[in-house]
């Protein structure tokens, strides 16, 4: 089989390239970032609050722990897009990527420890956690986007998706 074109830009030649296994491990490691950043927020607040009536060392354990494996899940999904020739060659989605897994390890991190002592510092921890959760988000969206036009390209449902 011929292949695309190299006066091709790149973002067509990855639309056109059929969606696979490493696409749709991208995409469920988005899903699940941002639903475990759903319940790390919840975790903060459940440490704030407990702290207010029971201060103790490990209020937060939970959510330290939950930190560390969504850090892990970033740099997975980066990961992810890397392996994938169509989500490597969207310029929009490596960003969003390496952003994000720079900022969930070592930004975040860094500023959660810093904020016990600065407290200002501790707000722009959860300034960044916001950010990760909307990078997290817009990754997802780019991810889904390029999902539909594979099937519109392809004419495949879901059960029938390619193997890359």
């Amino acid at each position: 089989m011929a292949r695309a074109s190299r006066s091709t830009p790149v973002g067509e030649q990855a639309q056109a390239e059929a969606w696979g296994r490493r696409d749709t491990a991208l995409f469920a490691l988005t899903v699940a970032t941002l639903t475990l950043l759903a319940a790390q927020f919840a975790l903060a607040g459940l440490g704030a609050f407990t702290m207010d009536k029971t201060p103790t060392d490990n209020v937060y354990g939970a959510h330290v722990i939950l930190g560390v494996v969504i850090g892990v899940l970033a740099w997975l999904i980066l990961a992810a897009v890397l392996a994938s020739r169509p989500a490597r060659a969207h310029p929009r989605t490596l960003r969003l990527a390496v952003t994000l897994a720079l900022l969930a390890i070592p930004v975040e991190p860094l500023l959660g420890e810093a904020g016990q002592r600065v407290p200002v510092v501790g707000a722009v921890h959860a300034l960044n956690g916001l950010v990760i959760c909307a990078l997290t988000g817009w990754l997802m969206a780019e991810t889904g986007r390029r999902r539909a036009a594979a099937r519109r390209l392809t004419g495949t449902s879901g059960a029938e998706e390619g193997h890359q």
